[in-house]
């Protein structure tokens, strides 16, 4: 039998093509940041596990850029590249203390990561200071009738 036979005698199946499943988009998912003053990639990981590592750290780049989160340092200590540490910002000079009791290594301008606000109290000079407002409708003057 030739080849050519051989297929003819079977009669002939469509084929269906069958597209592979459409994923979720996923893109909508919010990130929950922790509330701790410090914080890595691996806590940040665990409190969003339906995140895939990479998506963490691409939206960790994106708050970085955006001044919403601050790198802190690394952890010393570990084989391969050093675990890097983050907070929210603003940085406060607690957080820092924080992270130097932990023996954390700092990035080099730490200290600059702290926004100061100086507040200077002057006193009011008397013309400055606001007028009081007499209410409407009542008698501003009261008399003295028996």
């Amino acid at each position: 039998m030739s080849c050519a036979m051989i297929r003819a005698s079977y009669p002939k199946k469509e084929i269906l093509v069958k597209h592979m499943k459409q994923k979720k988009n996923k893109t909508n998912q919010v990130v929950t940041w922790p509330t701790a003053s410090l914080f890595s990639i691996k806590e940040l990981h665990r409190l969003n596990p339906k995140f895939i590592e990479i998506t963490l750290r691409v939206r960790l780049a994106k708050k970085i850029e955006a001044g919403e989160v601050v790198e802190i340092g690394c952890i010393p200590g570990e084989k391969g590249r050093p675990q890097k540490v983050f907070s929210m910002a603003p940085v406060t000079q607690l957080t820092l203390n924080k992270a130097r009791a932990e023996k954390i290594n700092l990035v080099d301008n730490a200290d600059k990561l702290v926004q100061i606000v100086s507040v200077k109290t002057t006193p009011i000079p008397p013309s400055a200071a606001p007028t009081p407002i007499k209410p409407v409708g009542v008698a501003t003057e009261v008399s003295n009738v028996v």
